[in-house]
């Protein structure tokens, strides 16, 4: 009978009603399917049953013992009673086996079979790399599993612990991703980062082609409630068509508010030129829009929506122009781009792999390439 079969013949059992039925009606059989001389038909005495373990001094026995290559022990099978618990005899296995130099260790109860790497460090449930359950889980994934941490070939060749290694590490980083990540989403929330404040304002602009501020922002994020302030208006969602007198746009929200003319944006902080990478920005006024901001490739994005907005019927004619020696700037792709930033309202990538200054040098090449002027581009520094 193969090992599938025998599984399968295992899954259709009831529950075996001691510990010597369990022992000799499935893992005795399932371990013969793996290789190994449980009969001693060909004088090997490399299966023992009641194997003397742990040393003279608080040692005992375990049922089965897996010799390995120069008659040493390489895997204890620890056998108990259907019902048992388990988590009970876990500690005792391990020390045995530890002390025993055993690579592998198995306790189980015919049903469940719990396996472990006994030289490992830490708790006993953090040296348990697999747990099979005969009759719950597919057959083909217990053979499987089985076949590669116990057989007799992976066992005595050193396969088994090294795998078994390798799928232990792979848990263990797991749990630490589960267990820091909660810490670090409350850290990125009660301070939060600016990379995230930037993702949700350019959400909301999506959905609203308004711009909350930062601080708006981060108060949702650290569930502070928050001010009750207008956003900016980014200038991207008006009518085409709404100017005034003159061929000037429409004064953003924010203008609309604070009790400058109509039409202007607020005084800028600084010069108009990219100041040095220590400054940071709040602000950029394009052609009379004026945008809150945090970071500087957010103004380069801003820059490349007011270009669009304005100039959408020439606009792919004219940034087939606007490239770099080896990248595109904007693409309907992101091929090529190092870190490609998607305007989800517009449907194609800038990058954003750029420093302050070649933001700001990019921003003045698109207005002049768009036929304004440098100093439509206003830069305001905290």
């Amino acid at each position: 009978m193969t090992l599938r079969e025998t599984l399968g013949r295992i899954a259709k059992f009831g529950t075996p009603p001691n510990e010597e039925a369990a022992k000799f009606q499935i893992i005795v059989p399932v371990l013969s399917d793996l290789g190994w001389d449980v009969y001693n038909s060909q004088g090997t005495s490399e299966v023992r049953f009641e194997h003397s373990a742990g040393g003279s001094r608080g040692g005992g026995r375990v049922d089965i013992a897996l010799m390995g290559r120069q008659d040493q022990c390489a895997c204890f099978v620890e056998a108990k009673s259907p019902g048992v618990n388990l988590d009970d005899h876990v500690a005792q296995l391990l020390g045995y086996a530890f002390h025993d130099g055993v690579t592998v260790c198995v306790l189980t109860d015919g049903l469940e079979w719990r396996l472990y790497l006994p030289r490992e460090a830490g708790k006993p449930e953090a040296r348990q790399f697999a747990r099979l359950r005969l009759q719950e889980d597919p057959i083909e994934q217990s053979a499987d599993d089985l076949e590669a941490f116990l057989s007799r070939d992976a066992v005595r060749s050193g396969k088994a612990e090294r795998d078994a290694a390798k799928v232990l590490k792979r848990l263990q980083e797991e749990s630490d991703i589960a267990r820091r990540l909660p810490e670090i989403w409350r850290k990125m929330l009660t301070k939060p980062d600016v990379d995230l404040v930037e993702l949700v304002r350019t959400k909301v602009y999506a959905e609203l082609r308004l711009s909350p501020s930062a601080e708006q922002v981060a108060s949702v994020l650290s569930g502070e409630e928050v001010a009750p302030s207008r956003p900016t208006s980014s200038g991207h969602g008006r009518r085409r068509g709404d100017r005034g007198q003159g061929g000037g746009e429409v004064a953003s929200s924010r203008q609309a508010h604070s009790g400058e003319p109509a039409g202007h944006a607020p005084t800028p902080r600084s010069p108009k030129k990219v100041p040095a990478k220590s400054q940071k920005i709040v602000g950029a006024t394009v052609l009379g829009v004026y945008k809150e901001l945090s970071i500087w490739r957010s103004m380069w994005i801003f820059v490349v929506e007011q270009m669009y907005d304005r100039h959408e019927p020439e606009f792919w004619k004219v940034v087939t122009q606007f490239k770099g020696r080896t990248r595109n700037y904007i693409s309907k792709n992101n091929q090529g781009m190092t870190r490609p930033h998607y305007i989800e309202s517009l449907g194609f990538f800038v990058e954003t792999n750029l420093s302050a200054e070649s933001c700001g040098t990019l921003s003045r090449r698109m207005l002049k390439l768009f036929g304004h002027s440098e100093s439509d581009l206003q830069i305001h520094n905290g």
